[in-house]
């Protein structure tokens, strides 16, 4: 039997550290977790059980912001530019399918 103490290695996990920015997703079997400071303060949990939707969208010329969205905000989550389509492919399976890009 499995020890509930002991947390499940994510099936994907994904950071990036950008400029004094931290970016992180990791996706477990039924779970997806992301924190972000990029635009806050400090480190942040994105609010999973409130996101509505989410997308991949440039940020910079070498990275890119995946969108959380929630009813009252947006959480962006910076990471590389080549991890952008493995991102996509994963959240997508986790998620469904992306919002229509905002630009």
């Amino acid at each position: 039997m499995p020890d509930p103490s002991v947390s499940p290695a994510p099936t994907f996990d994904l950071q990036l550290t950008w400029r004094g920015t931290v970016g992180r997703i990791r996706v477990y079997d039924e779970l997806v977790r992301a924190e972000t400071s990029f635009e806050r303060d400090t480190v942040t949990q994105v609010p999973m059980d409130e996101v509505r939707g989410w997308r991949i969208e440039p940020c910079d010329f070498d990275a890119v912001c995946v969108e959380f969205v929630t009813a009252s905000d947006t959480y962006r989550v910076l990471l590389d530019t080549s991890d952008e389509r493995i991102a996509a492919l994963v959240l997508g399976r986790a998620l469904g399918d992306p919002l229509p890009s905002e630009s």
